[in-house]
């Protein structure tokens, strides 16, 4: 098996999560493995499922992995796996990380100096107007913006950066083979066409659910050096994405609306979260480049780290 078939495979197999399947391929003895050594591994280290995994079962989670294998060829979807050297990095590096990314257009984007920008699907055409104007604002400055196609907040913070020939990311709660929402489709194509790319952990056919809304939601931070909230309800599903950039060590920041604005119900999680104090409130373009000069040192930090892991990496190559 290729690592694409294997670690598709796995996920297929009862009892075995994401988690459990992280754990395995860090051992590294996986792709070393054939058909038959696969189940007797898999059978002999401490996994916390009280079973045995049988041939049969194996045989059965390989079928319906190849024939997603096949679909993806057929959409042109390209797959990359936590066995890969090419898996981002940004999504290595996360508690929980995805163990295989299905992904459509110019993969280096998820590389790229990031920043989120994400809020409520119903807001005010204010929030609309803040939305599209921030993104073409930072797409100009060459930052390239993380969003989740949904309706609202998301699909203006895609098309402002498509607007100034940005580069743009719209992570998806379900397979690649389906739009989400479907009047999105020709944005969803724009985004590919481009230079950006649209990215999902879940297989062809996956359809949506409210779980995989909020899983998603760690993946737009840990694409984004920075995060911004346009407008959000008190309990909007923003506040997820805040929550993980949090947990993540982002920049997390806040339009802060003006007194016109203050009593409309998308306003409310704004109030909120701007009694942060860790939340940086954006209202003018000194706000928003404190905020930029913050991701910046983010970013630089970040890249040097990797720098030096990867340095240590091959020294200990070397010395062994």
């Amino acid at each position: 098996m290729n690592n694409s078939e294997l670690i598709i495979t796995l996920t297929l197999i009862k009892g075995l999560g994401r988690k459990t399947i992280n754990k395995i391929i860090r051992q590294g003895e996986l792709n070393h493995l054939n058909s038959s050594e696969i189940i007797d591994y898999l059978n002999n280290i401490n996994l916390k499922i009280k079973r045995i995994i049988t041939k049969e079962e194996l045989k059965y989670a390989n079928e319906i992995a190849k024939r997603a294998i096949h679909i993806c060829d057929k959409e042109d979807i390209k797959i990359l796996t936590l066995l890969d050297k090419d898996f981002p990095q940004k999504l290595k590096n996360i508690d929980d990380n995805p163990i295989v990314i299905y992904y459509k257009g110019n993969y280096n984007c998820l590389n790229d100096k990031s920043i989120a920008i994400i809020g409520s699907r119903n807001p005010s055409l204010h929030g609309v107007n803040v939305s599209y104007k921030i993104s073409s604002i930072l797409s100009q400055k060459g930052y390239t913006i993380v969003s989740g196609l949904a309706n609202g907040c998301d699909t203006f913070a895609h098309m402002g950066s498509l607007s100034n020939f940005g580069r743009t990311i719209a992570v998806m709660p379900c397979g690649l083979d389906i739009v989400y929402p479907k009047q999105n489709t020709n944005l969803f194509k724009n985004i590919i066409d481009n230079d950006g790319c649209v990215i999902s952990e879940y297989p062809p056919g996956q359809n949506v659910s409210k779980y995989q809304l909020i899983e998603r939601d760690r993946l737009q931070s840990a694409l984004s050096e920075g995060i911004i909230v346009i407008e959000s309800t008190i309990n909007g599903g923003s506040f997820h994405t805040v929550n993980y950039g949090f947990n993540q060590n982002k920049i997390v920041a806040c339009y802060k609306p003006n007194q016109h604005y203050l009593n409309i119900k998308t306003a409310k999680g704004n109030i909120k979260l701007l009694q942060n104090e860790e939340v940086l409130p954006i209202y003018d373009k000194e706000s928003l480049d404190e905020f930029l000069k913050r991701v910046d040192s983010f970013y630089k930090y970040k890249n040097s780290q990797i720098y030096k892991e990867k340095t240590e990496q091959i020294q200990f190559k070397f010395l062994n």
